[in-house]
């Protein structure tokens, strides 16, 4: 179920992934075209390629822990035997899930408010509780991807250090 669940979350974050860095690319490029050929520009360009990259953003928290890509502190992991190094990699993911579990309670009360509001974007005159609405969708991704995690250090049997060097060594050569 989790194999399955992961491949479906990793096409769709890759589309998303493409989607919005095109957005981003195409518009900037545009943008460009525009002030310097034209001496003008299109009013709303900007505000479309902020939250594109805003939401290229949280698309990419999701993908970090994929990856295991996301800044962390090892040292603990260096010295640490196998079994403990497995609690570790379990704990810090129940933190992540604390923390994605926030983002999806106020990203949801956020998106909800704002939607109840009718606030508007600045150029596009949308309502702003959409682009809100990434920051819900990102934790729950989060969410998945932590339980992802969890699932891995629990069914796998811990190694050590010096094992997990050596397996990168032997893939380099």
């Amino acid at each position: 179920m989790f194999a399955t669940l992961n491949k479906i979350l990793d096409r769709l974050e890759s589309m998303a992934m493409v989607l919005f860095m095109s957005i981003a690319t195409l518009l900037t490029s545009v943008q460009v075209v525009y002030r310097y050929g034209f001496n003008s520009s299109l009013f709303w360009v900007e505000e479309v390629v902020i939250y594109s990259i805003i939401c290229m953003s949280f698309v990419g928290a999701s993908m970090g822990v994929r990856h295991g890509a996301h800044i962390s502190v090892d040292v603990l992991n260096a010295f640490a035997p196998p079994a403990v190094n497995r609690w570790l990699h379990i704990t810090a993911a129940a933190l992540g899930i604390a923390f994605a579990g926030f983002m999806v309670f106020y990203g949801f009360q956020l998106f909800f408010s704002t939607l109840g509001r009718g606030q508007l974007t600045a150029a596009l005159r949308l309502p702003m509780a959409w682009f809100y609405l990434p920051i819900a969708i990102s934790g729950l991704l989060l969410v998945v991807r932590y339980l992802w995690v969890i699932h891995e250090a629990w069914t796998k049997p811990p190694v050590s250090l010096a094992e997990e060097l050596a397996a990168a060594k032997d893939k380099l050569v």
